[in-house]
């Protein structure tokens, strides 16, 4: 079997629109992000920020078809240009860094780099325009239909010539697939201009006029240009900037800076970052961020609780269940099953109503075997059923209408692993296989996903790899291996993780390594420590916690290892995670031995403090007068 992280196959930016396309699902970040103003999106690896941009482009609303891409294409109101990062605007600042050339030059190059990258994808959005809506020849002596406003060849050429001049090329002809053309070699002259500075030293020519060119202003100048030829002055367009992380920082700086000033211009800006980039990591100096008020939408693609990205992974699934004829017609459920451990947390009642179904009889059976279970070697578990005044000889009904049956669903998954990992002594664990039940079942495996869709893909083609697609729903072994196999991949990925990123987020601390101690930590609490209903499962970020740790958790954000549960105040993700509150990926759930739930917080250094694990204090129980709380006396009709 192939160690590839399963992330990789379903990497939208290797793929065609009209494959992105086809399988596209719009959710509630898509209508958020789409609207005719500037946008940041921010979201971890795999979070579908690259198929959410392509959707955006001219050529991804052109290969989406259906009813629902509809009301998107009439409202977009924008031509919007997917511009792909590149590496080499990092790449080359190293380079010419490490040469030991100024930095003015140094950030001269780069930037020439980035903005004949941008007008390049200008100019390919341009070609396109012209090749859909070829303008008028002289032998046509009638003006074919929905004509009026074409150009004429004279009008297109001199518009051509004049954006030439604009952007300092000169094209072999006056088209715009040569000015496509022109621009290329314009790169080409940068990156080898750099690496002969870069080597041979000296300084810059004035030949170099590509130099100090602003892109916001020379994209605007040449489209309004192209569109007064076109007869739409008022028509705008969109650049899609897709993996800004990787650009240099003062890339960043100029780009964010643009959209305080671009509202109301020709072009809008929608730029793809991680949560945690090094453009949070200084303070502008003379001009002010942008305002999620006043300048930019900012969209965020995690979800800290379930209940807001399940619809969305059960359109994923349709999207994509026609790729298996044994699939089509069936609905997630009717595949997977359901969870007999429902997946709670702690937000409102009423998101929780509907996310669960009644439980079967073979359910009921099987948590109430674990009450039992648990009860027989647990006297904090009895007490606190004491307490509460919950009689396991009696039907245990999980729907908020049965007797205690609010109570019962939160804490059955906490029953379930503590009885699975608890040994017969005082709090002592066991040794003993992975309880993976609690993780398969439709509700378990939207919930490990996280609402992101690229994991979804993978988990669910797993699956399906070792089902013979006969028996529904899918065994729940073949289930549990499955979704065990990936969570594996998943930790192995970030083991594997680097201890830089971006230049600037730097730690000595390995991002597992942190990582393995929040989870242990949430395990002992779990099993080994007095039964409680609320045991922590998140934490938040205290002051007490180092920069070097603070910035392995910025590096495991960006991998989307931990969920922030709040939105980021600042323009662009994090620029601290201090005083923020976290949980696990339940992507980890299987790797720590932890139920899906976030519950309530403790402190981040706590955790990373805390002594060997204490067992528990042994619980004395006094027994009623009918014996009904004593162990012996507990299951007694």
């Amino acid at each position: 079997m192939s160690r590839q992280t399963f992330l990789e196959p379903f990497n939208a930016k290797t793929m065609s629109y009209a494959e992105v396309a086809r399988t596209f699902v719009p959710s509630t970040k898509f209508t958020q992000l789409a609207g005719a103003w500037n946008s940041v999106l921010v979201g971890p690896r795999g979070g579908g920020k690259t198929t959410l941009l392509k959707m955006l482009s001219v050529e991804g609303q052109e290969a989406w078809a259906g009813p629902v891409s509809e009301p998107y294409k009439k409202t977009l109101g924008y031509t919007g240009i997917y511009v792909p990062s590149d590496i080499a605007w990092g790449t080359m600042l190293e380079s010419l860094q490490e040469a030991g050339q100024d930095e003015r030059v140094v950030t001269l190059f780069s930037q020439a780099a980035f903005v004949t990258h941008v007008l390049l994808a200008v100019a390919a959005g341009i070609e396109r325009h012209v090749s859909r809506h070829p303008p008028l020849r002289p032998q046509h002596v009638a003006l074919p239909e929905g004509a009026s406003n074409l150009p004429t060849q004279a009008e297109l050429e001199r518009v051509i010539a004049s954006i030439a001049v604009m952007w300092r090329v000169k094209p072999v002809s006056l088209s715009s697939a040569s000015l496509v053309d022109a621009l290329r070699l314009r790169l080409l002259d940068i990156k080898q201009d750099a690496h002969l500075l870069a080597q041979l030293g000296g300084t810059v020519g004035p030949s170099q006029d590509y130099l100090g060119m602003d892109m916001l202003e020379s994209a605007s100048q040449a489209l309004q240009a192209f569109d007064a030829t076109y007869q739409r002055p008022d028509h705008r367009w969109c650049l899609l900037l897709d993996e800004f992380e990787v650009a240099p920082m003062h890339l960043q700086k100029t780009v964010l800076a643009a959209m305080r000033a671009s509202g109301a211009h020709k072009i809008l800006l929608k730029v793809a970052l991680a949560p945690c980039g090094p453009d949070l990591l200084y303070e502008q100096q003379s001009n002010a961020p942008p305002s999620q008020i006043n300048d930019v939408q900012q969209v965020e693609l995690w979800y800290a609780d379930k209940a807001e990205a399940s619809d969305f992974c059960q359109q994923v699934f349709l999207s994509r269940s026609s790729s298996y004829p044994a699939l089509r017609d069936k609905t997630p459920t009717e595949v997977f099953g359901t969870s007999a451990f429902a997946v709670v947390d702690d937000s409102g009642e009423t998101e929780q109503i509907g996310l669960f179904v009644p439980a079967s009889s073979k359910d009921k059976k099987q948590i109430s075997d674990q009450f039992q279970s648990l009860a027989g070697k647990d006297t904090s578990f009895v007490e606190f059923l004491q307490r509460k005044q919950i009689d396991l000889s009696q039907e245990l009904g999980l729907q908020p209408h049965d007797p205690h049956g609010n109570t019962l669903r939160k804490i059955a998954p906490l029953v379930a692993f503590r009885n699975a990992y608890r040994g017969k002594g005082v709090g002592r664990k066991r040794g003993v296989k992975p309880f993976n039940t609690a993780y398969s079942g439709w509700e378990s495996i939207s919930a490990i996903s996280e609402g992101n869709p690229r994991w979804l893909i993978g988990l669910v083609t797993r699956i399906m790899s070792q089902s013979d697609l006969r028996q529904f729903p899918v065994p729940t072994p073949q289930q549990t291996s499955a979704v065990q196999w990936n969570c594996q991949r998943y930790a192995e990925m970030l083991q594997a993780v680097a201890n830089e990123q971006f230049g600037s987020i730097k730690t000595s601390t390995p991002i597992y390594e942190v990582l393995s101690k929040i989870g242990k930590y949430f395990h002992d609490r779990l099993v080994t420590t007095n039964f409680v209903e609320d045991p922590p499962m998140s934490f938040v970020v205290d002051d007490r916690v180092s920069d070097d740790v603070e910035h392995a958790l910025r590096i495991a954000v960006n991998h989307g290892a931990i969920v922030c549960f709040e939105a980021a105040a600042d323009v662009g993700g994090f620029r601290t995670l201090r005083g923020k509150r976290f949980r696990l990926t339940y992507l980890l759930a299987p790797v720590f031995k932890l139920p899906m739930r976030k519950s309530k917080s403790v402190s981040l250094s706590t955790i990373l403090e805390a002594k060997p694990e204490a067992p528990a204090e042994q619980v004395v129980l006094v027994p009623d007068q009918g014996g009904k709380w004593t162990q012996e006396g507990l299951w007694a009709n």
